[in-house]
């Protein structure tokens, strides 16, 4: 059936929304039990403006610390040229440049419309395209609905695409950033962005926030996606979108997958000890995952529920 590629985004996705400031050594060391677990490409923050999102003003510190571990790619979310220069100069290697479909959401996440989003793209791709050590991904936001104006149309979606295209860029990730998809939607979005831009490799970033990612990623692989972003336990959500509650689940998706018999790579009882792991240290970072909560078929059951 095709094996798949599980990017973790806990660290960055997973953190972000909560108000308490986590320290560095204890990012770093979910970090690291992450790794352990199979993944091999993780998101570990943003290099935002601190007053933006102060839970990763240590970002700088925490890119460097996690340099030494082996056979994983680590990534950033960039907004802008500071942002991208920042984060080469702590050593990542993969830049993920965000912005949304949805000009209400671009406003009240990084301040100003698409279309200046897509002139900082611009920027960036003349200084890293030809970079053979970097390479550049970007996430399209709102790319399944907005929670300020509601649907987006196909083609607006498309639209966005089209221009990403034209900067260079061959990997795309569309999000559903607050659970609006569906699986019908999923797939016709993919599939018509898939027939029209045959050269990018699209991945998917789906919240569970109406209980709906495993359904949409499921129809996302059967129309040809072969990545996708999930966060151990659950956790996350966009700061700027009302509404917005956590991504699926990385330890769901990977038994789902599994037990298809689809290869991703990941050691479920490992992961499910980084769960313990987030529950015991990270009480205000509620998790939600079906897995943690139920056990490994034959396994023991969790007789305390995640806060």
């Amino acid at each position: 059936m095709g094996d798949v590629k599980i990017i973790e985004v806990g660290p960055r996705d997973g953190l972000q929304n909560l108000k308490a400031y986590i320290p560095a050594d204890q990012k770093i060391r979910l970090i690291k039990k992450l790794a352990a677990c199979g993944i091999k490409e993780m998101e570990i923050g943003s290099f935002v403006a601190r007053r933006a999102i102060p839970q990763f003003k240590d970002i700088p510190d925490v890119a460097r610390s996690v340099q030494s571990i082996g056979g994983v790619v680590f990534s950033a979310l960039v907004p802008n040229e500071r942002g991208a220069a920042a984060a080469c100069d702590s050593g990542i290697k993969k830049l993920i440049f965000f912005f949304s479909v949805s000009r209400e959401h671009n406003y009240a996440n990084v301040g100003q419309s698409p279309q200046d989003s897509l002139k900082d793209l611009r920027r960036i791709c003349g200084i890293y395209l030809s970079d053979p050590s970097i390479s550049l991904r970007v996430d399209l936001a709102t790319a399944f609905g907005c929670p300020f104006s509601g649907s987006v149309a196909t083609a607006a979606v498309l639209q966005m695409v089209e221009k990403i295209a034209a900067c260079g860029i061959r990997d795309i990730t569309l999000c559903d950033t607050v659970g609006l998809g569906n699986p019908r939607l999923a797939g016709e979005t993919f599939s018509v962005c898939r027939r029209h831009f045959p050269a990018i490799t699209f991945g998917a970033h789906f919240h569970n926030t109406r209980g709906l990612a495993l359904a949409n990623a499921l129809c996302a692989y059967e129309i040809g996606i072969r990545s996708f972003d999930a966060a151990a336990g659950g956790v996350g959500g966009c700061p700027y979108a009302p509404g917005s509650s956590g991504n699926v689940a990385t330890e769901d998706m990977v038994f789902m997958f599994e037990e298809m018999g689809i290869q991703t790579g990941v050691d479920l009882k490992k992961l499910l000890s980084v769960c313990s792991f987030l529950h015991k240290t990270l009480p205000q970072a509620k998790l939600a995952s079906s897995l943690y909560l139920a056990g490994l078929p034959g396994g023991p059951r969790k007789r305390v529920a995640p806060t």
